[in-house]
């Protein structure tokens, strides 16, 4: 069976275990993915969730489905299920897992910029493809992490800095996880850091 266009959305985050952070959490999540098929020049994005506010542990915060004739960018204080995978947000086939990598990295909103965050992870990204040409898929997804993470520790914003929970987690994909022709399918990663433990989940959907 032929693959199908996907796209690739964060769909909730759960909170099992609030952070350090004096007060209910504010967190928000960047998802960077990257499309290795065209190695000379692979394609890479940033996707920003959130900030959602006002979340204590046991909370649930969702993304809202954007509905058809909606332009998402018309209603910015809603945090849409916005696509990360394929150029402009449309659905695209991923023919071979390997050459899609998803990275996730959440943060706590204190006095920073979350659209400034979005933008230094994207500068780390584009400047760590560039260096890593040559290098084997496993050490480029590992020097996308630890560049991606140096990037989020840079200040946006002050006195109350943005800190970052966890590192950055890749989320994995594979044939069975890209099947959904008879359906979505979700795939939850854990992230513990900054004394917090949240649940996150992203979709996989036909396009």
């Amino acid at each position: 069976m032929a693959a199908l266009p996907v796209t690739i959305a964060l769909t909730k985050i759960k909170c099992k275990i609030e952070t350090d952070e004096v007060g209910s959490d504010e967190p928000y999540v960047l998802v960077t993915a990257v499309d290795l098929s065209n190695p000379v020049l692979p394609n890479a994005e940033v996707t920003l969730y959130g900030p959602w506010g006002g979340v204590d542990q046991g909370d649930t915060a969702v993304t809202q489905p954007i509905p058809q004739g909606i332009d998402p960018n018309d209603l910015p204080f809603i945090i849409w299920r916005r696509n990360a995978w394929g150029p402009s947000g449309q659905a695209k086939v991923i023919a071979n897992p390997a050459q899609a990598i998803i990275l996730v990295s959440m943060m706590e909103h204190d006095d920073g910029k979350a659209s400034a965050a979005r933008e230094l992870a994207k500068a780390a990204v584009v400047s760590s493809l560039a260096a890593s040409m040559g290098m084997t898929r496993a050490q480029r997804v590992a020097k996308l992490k630890a560049d991606i993470h140096g990037a989020l520790g840079i200040p946006t914003g002050a006195p109350n800095f943005d800190d970052r929970v966890g590192g950055t987690h890749e989320f994995a994909l594979s044939a069975s996880l890209l099947n959904v022709a008879a359906g979505p399918k979700n795939k939850t990663l854990t992230i513990v850091g900054d004394g917090g433990k949240y649940e996150v989940t992203l979709q996989v959907k036909k396009g």
